[in-house]
């Protein structure tokens, strides 16, 4: 088998991630391989009743330790690309377009097991996924950055904020607050 694309010198062995999903795991930095075709058809066949049918969140454990350097796929040799998890984790999984192959860190399987069994899992890997991705760390960086703007009274301006959202006549209140005196 391959070897290892985070140590590059340590063979990858057959493994299980849960119940029939197969995947490929170095014995020095635990790492694992998991082919996105083989875990479509765990999908497929295990049980539906077996696996969560909803969307689940990534888990909120601690972040496991993600590497930085790039990776070149176990299989072509291609390099890997990064996909962000969610805004809440700095850890990316690597991801070989040609293989449809994913590298996960130790510890990652654990972050995203609710979404592999949700039917989620493949989707990490789509535009769609990393957009909204991208949205949610835009959208909390700017919350960060009128947070340090506004001090004590950024909380204010959230009440407000959800005040109007909700507000039946929120387009003349805006109206009203965008004149100037």
């Amino acid at each position: 088998m391959a070897q290892c694309p985070q140590c590059a010198d340590s063979p990858l062995v057959h493994a299980l991630l849960a119940d029939d999903l197969a995947g490929y795991s170095c014995g020095k930095c635990f790492g694992t391989l998991v082919s996105l075709a083989a875990y479509r058809a765990w999908r497929e066949s295990a049980g539906r009743g077996r696996l969560a049918e909803t969307p689940a969140a990534v888990a909120e454990a601690d972040d496991a330790p993600d590497s930085i350097a790039a990776k070149k796929c176990p299989k072509c040799r291609s390099l890997m690309s990064k996909y962000r998890i969610s805004a809440g984790k700095t850890n990316r999984l690597d991801y070989c377009p040609h293989c449809d192959e994913v590298w996960l860190d130790d510890g990652e399987w654990q972050m995203v097991e609710g979404l592999a069994r949700s039917g989620d899992f493949a989707r990490v890997f789509t535009q769609a996924w990393q957009s909204s991705v991208r949205g949610e760390l835009t959208e909390a960086m700017e919350a960060e950055r009128l947070r340090s703007l506004l001090g004590v009274d950024y909380e204010r301006v959230e009440q407000m904020r959800e005040w109007i959202g909700d507000h039946p006549q929120r387009l003349a209140i805006l109206a009203r607050l965008a004149r100037r005196k």
